[in-house]
């Protein structure tokens, strides 16, 4: 059987271990919570836009994620790199032929690419 000293320990082991790590977090929570309420743009419905992210807030004063959408965020995409391609027309075409340097034009014959 246990002794009621080991039992103690064991106990105010487990008792103490998650209140660092919950002091740690609210720590790092309310710095948090601080930024988004200070600097985070505010958005229709109460909630902040803040680096790409949407928050609202809860009744116990922290902040929490929610999808951009709320924000009335719009993902933007990067539009394809265009290119300049300055290679002839006829040696784009599927029918150049590079050995002879001719292709086949819409009326059916060969020509060659200038």
């Amino acid at each position: 059987m246990i002794s009621k000293f080991a039992l103690t320990a064991l106990l105010a082991l487990a008792v103490s271990a998650p209140v660092r790590e919950a002091a740690a977090g609210a720590i790092v929570g309310a710095g948090t919570g601080a930024a988004i309420g200070a600097q985070g743009e505010p958005r229709p419905g109460g909630y902040r836009y803040y680096q790409n992210g949407c928050y609202v807030q809860q009744p116990d004063g922290s902040w929490a994620g929610v999808s951009p959408r709320y924000c009335g965020a719009q993902v933007q995409y990067a539009p394809p790199p265009r290119y300049y391609d300055d290679t002839p027309r006829c040696m784009r075409s599927p029918t150049y032929d590079p050995r002879s340097g001719t292709f086949v034009g819409r009326d059916g014959y060969r020509r060659p690419c200038a």
